[in-house]
Order: C-alpha cells, then structure tokens, then sequence
C-alpha cells in the first residue's frame, strides 16, 4: 500500500476519484479545478479543460449521460488516457462520479486506462438520512414532477428492476461498490471517506492529506458546489415541472434549463429559502432508513479497506420533522428574480450560440486562394 492510515499516497500514484454522485464530488473538483496550475508545485496533477471529463467516460460506456444524446466518441477517451500517460513524476487525479457507475469489466477499463504504475480508488459514503433526499433532488434537478414521498415509495419498494431505484439506491450500495473495485486494485489500494454532513470542509481537508497538499489550499466554491436545495426551492422547481410535462416540454430540455437559471442561482445566493433544509422522511420510511444506515456502519467498520472519517457519523439520524398539513413552500422573491435572470441570460447565449452556428453554415467558403495566402501568413508569425 503507496499510503499510510492518515497520510498522502504515494509520490507518482494516480488517484481515480469515483464519486459515487451527491457525495461531495462537484466540490472537490471544483476546487482543484481552480488551483489546477499551482498543483504540479505541490506534486499533483489534475487533467486539463474541464472540472470532470464526463465525455470521456460516456465514450467508453458509462452511464450518468444526458437522454437522448448519442454517445461520444472514443477519441474522447483516448484523449484522457494519453495526456494521463504522458505525466512523469506527479501523482495525477482524476475525478469523475460517473466512475462510481462503472461495470467490474468498466473499472478495470478506467484502472488499465488511468491507473498506471500505482493505482488508489478513493470512493465516498454518506448516511442514508441526508443523502436520500438529495437524490430525490437531483431527480427533480432532472426534470421529474413526483414528490418526496411517492419518490421513496419506488425506491424502497420490492420491485428490483424499477429503474428509479436502481438508479438512487444501486450505485450507493456500499458493499457491492467496494467489493467490485477491490476485485479489480486489492483492498489496500481503496480508500473510502465517510461523508461527514456537519462539517462541510472536511471532505476538501481529506483530500489534501490524501494527495499531499498544503492544508487550507483548497476551497469550496458555493457557486460550482452541487449544494443541497432546501424543501421549498425544490417543491417550487417540481410544480415547474409538473406544468412543464402537462405542456410537453422535454424533461432534457425544461432540466437544461432548470440547473442553468434556478438551481445556478440558488447555489450562488447566501440566501436560503424558509422551512426544512431537505426533504423530510415520512414516518413510514424511518425505521427502514435507520436499519439500512446501521448495516452500513457496520460493514464499513469491518470491510478491510481504508476508511477516513467517523463510521458513528453514517448512524446518526436527523430529529424527526414534523411538516404541518397547511404547509405551503415559500421562497423568497429576490431568489426567484435571481433565478429568472440566470435562466434569461441562457436562453439569451443559446440563442447567440444557434444564431452563430447558422451564420457559418451560410456563409460562403473563402475562396482557396484567400485561404492560402491566410495560411502562409500565419506560418510566417
């Protein structure tokens, strides 16, 4: 193992990051997007362009894309493979929570393709309480109109193949996730953090020990962060989209624009809308939900791999909340104008983007001669 209990991995290892999603990923990425340039001084390096290359791991298959695109190509792929191959003396780390999704056949794909000499998966695992409705959120985030409650009834019921559940619940599997990649690296090269709600820092302060950073270079950046919405921020997006379905918006487009206006807004506002912080449990889900959370503990506590954090922290379960029946969702004017102006604003760059896009499909060549001289000009520089 290229790593002791509390400290940095090894000097060239590289880090495969894979999520599972709403545990904490965007955040982390999003900070070492930003220090992106100032890390190879700290001795990590982190793939270029984007925060996550999420195309890349579509082109060899993963789920987590948008419906009804085609998948990319596998140049995509192979892209994030050589310039990964072709770092020397660096750890590297690669975050991506669609790798959270991956088949056994996929995770040895992403170690042969990303791990190289040293390989270490570090996954993260979160108390069922706080993360199911999260999920719930991501879910309306998406587009769907179906309320806490009715949500959980699919998730948490008997029928194995309701894709809803297996899409909440399946790739939050503990045991499972950590079983299939210990087959592919063995237990001493998974780590595995326990997500610790309280203290929303402390997942950035792991990764520092964990790639060898200076402890406070990280930050968070509420604006790029995946934040949790409140209750009523997300009832107010799902009656959004319950007016949306009945006009037969498409759930890709009416989510596009969703997390581009609303959900953008309220990540970047201090300000939080009244009521419940999250989806509350109806009172028949408590008692499965505090089971599941205490199985989890335990296998944790027991599984072999490196764990960081406080297991107890996967136990405890929030105070029940007691939603009165008259209860209405409020949120405040000033966000939604916010919102509204973000969700403007992209209406408005999408319309630039397609207006662009048909002005160069219209617009005559220039003439080969033209082209030429161009060319040679530039040669000349």
């Amino acid at each position: 193992m290229s790593a002791s209990p509390e400290g940095a991995f090894g000097p060239t290892a590289h880090v495969l990051h894979i999520g599972p999603h709403k545990t904490g990923s965007t955040a982390v990425q999003a900070a070492l997007f930003h220090q992106r340039d100032d890390l190879p001084a700290h001795g990590l390096y982190v793939p270029q362009h984007k925060q996550r290359r999420r195309q890349a791991g579509w082109a060899l298959g993963l789920e987590g894309g948008p419906a009804g695109v085609p998948r990319p190509p596998m140049h995509r792929w192979n892209g994030l493979v050589a310039e990964v191959a072709a770092v020397e003396g660096l750890r590297v780390c690669v975050s991506n929570e669609d790798f959270g999704r991956a088949s056994p056949e996929q995770a040895r794909q992403l170690v042969d393709g990303l791990g190289g000499d040293d390989p270490q998966i570090v996954a993260a695992v979160r108390n069922l309480d706080r993360l199911l409705p999260s999920l719930w959120q991501e879910r309306v985030k998406a587009g769907i109109d179906t309320g806490y409650e009715d949500w959980l009834k699919v998730v948490l019921g008997d029928d194995p193949n309701a894709w809803e559940k297996r899409d909440a619940l399946g790739f939050h599997d503990v045991e499972e996730m950590v079983q299939r990649w210990v087959d592919v690296v063995g237990a001493d090269r998974f780590t595995l953090v326990v997500i610790d709600d309280k203290d929303p820092g402390d997942l950035l302060s792991r990764f520092e020990t964990l790639l060898g950073l200076p402890l406070g270079l990280l930050k968070g950046y509420p604006g790029e962060s995946n934040r949790g919405l409140t209750y009523a921020e997300a009832e107010m997006m799902r009656a959004f989209n319950a007016l949306a379905e009945k006009a037969e918006v498409p759930r890709p487009l009416r989510a596009r624009y969703l997390n581009h206006g609303f959900v953008r807004a309220f990540k970047a506002s201090a300000q939080r809308s009244p009521g419940p912080s999250g989806a509350p449990h109806p009172a028949w889900a408590w008692e499965w939900i505090e089971q599941q959370n205490k199985a989890r503990a335990d296998f944790v506590a027991s599984c072999g791999v490196r764990v960081l954090g406080s297991v107890e922290s996967l136990r405890v379960m929030r105070p029940p909340v007691q939603v009165p029946a008259d209860w209405e969702p409020h949120v405040p004017i000033e966000l939604i104008a916010e919102g509204l102006f973000e969700l403007i604003q992209k209406v408005d760059l999408d319309k630039q983007r397609t207006a662009l896009q048909i002005e160069q499909l219209t617009t005559p060549p220039a003439p080969a001669s033209l082209l030429s001289r161009v060319a040679r000009r530039l040669r000349r520089r």
